[in-house]
């Protein structure tokens, strides 16, 4: 009897350990870049709630702060679940659950519903773009949303990169990049030929991203191939060539956008290394100090 009950322990402590490291990759990669706001080349800073990414893959931003910097006033009718936005005449107003929502009067629809979460209003990015007016881009290489009160841009295309001047060479916590035009960011962020980007975190604290290597599929101008040459030169200036070799086999192994890598870690000497890719999206090789 004793020796049955030893087996159910061991039998439910193996799954429970199972389910332990089947849980780490998925909070490795959602710990990897916080999502930012950048309005009009300055950056929104969430007190609290943090945007984030709804079950839709749609972009979820406190609506509050965001209009705020837009120079609009937000009004919150409590009982009726309603935020009501004013912003150069016009009369936006969004329900809590609802993908529909007016705009002076007139009824308007999103692919996604807004959302009550830890005190705040939160909108879809659609709605920004579409209700207030404003241009907004995605750049999905850096989790950042930039909103210009200027017209031209939408939620998928990304920000333009700054003109290129010739090749330069950065020093990214001790790793010497090579590249050939700065990305639009408040962080610096590092575009090299290939289009390989390397974001750096210049305010690191510990427990986040210290930099991070990005292989590019799809955009205009982006060679994935020497994209992995870049990133692996990069690479091999601080860490052993072994874990850099395994880093770089596993990232070679999405030969195309569709191709879904998961999260998998690597640990050197001095950084633990997390690649891994969804469908359609770039190849993310994050740094994390030991």
């Amino acid at each position: 009897m004793k020796l049955l009950k030893a087996a159910k322990l061991q039998q439910i402590l193996a799954v429970l350990l199972m389910a332990a490291l089947l849980a780490v990759p998925f909070q490795a990669s959602a710990a990897s870049l916080p999502l930012r706001v950048v309005v009009d080349g300055d950056k929104v800073y969430f007190p609290d709630a943090q945007p984030f990414i709804d079950s839709k893959q749609r972009v979820q931003l406190p609506v509050r702060f965001v209009t705020e910097a837009l120079g609009a006033k937000v009004l919150w009718n409590g009982p009726a679940k309603k935020a009501s936005i004013l912003l150069n005449g016009k009369t936006m107003e969004v329900y809590i659950g609802k993908s529909s929502y007016t705009v002076d009067g007139k009824t308007k629809r999103m692919d996604t519903a807004a959302v009550f979460k830890q005190s705040r209003t939160f909108v879809p990015l659609r709605f920004l773009y579409e209700g207030l007016g404003v241009s907004v881009n995605w750049d999905d290489s850096v989790k950042t949303v930039y909103i210009s009160t200027k017209s031209g841009g939408s939620e998928a295309g990304g920000a333009p990169a700054q003109p290129s001047g010739g090749t330069k060479t950065a020093n990214v916590h001790g790793f010497k990049v090579n590249y050939v035009e700065m990305g639009p960011n408040l962080d610096p962020v590092y575009i090299t030929a290939s289009r390989m980007t390397v974001y750096e975190n210049d305010d690191w604290k510990a427990g986040q991203v210290l930099l991070q290597l990005t292989i590019v599929f799809g955009d205009v101008g982006s060679d994935p191939v020497q994209g992995a040459k870049d990133a692996e030169n990069v690479l091999k200036q601080k860490v052993e060539a072994d874990v850099v070799a395994a880093v770089m086999n596993y990232a070679r192994t999405k030969k195309q956008r569709s191709d879904i890598l998961p999260d998998k870690t690597f640990q050197s000497k001095d950084y633990k290394i997390l690649v891994g890719s969804r469908e359609y999206e770039d190849v993310a090789i994050i740094l994390y100090p030991r």
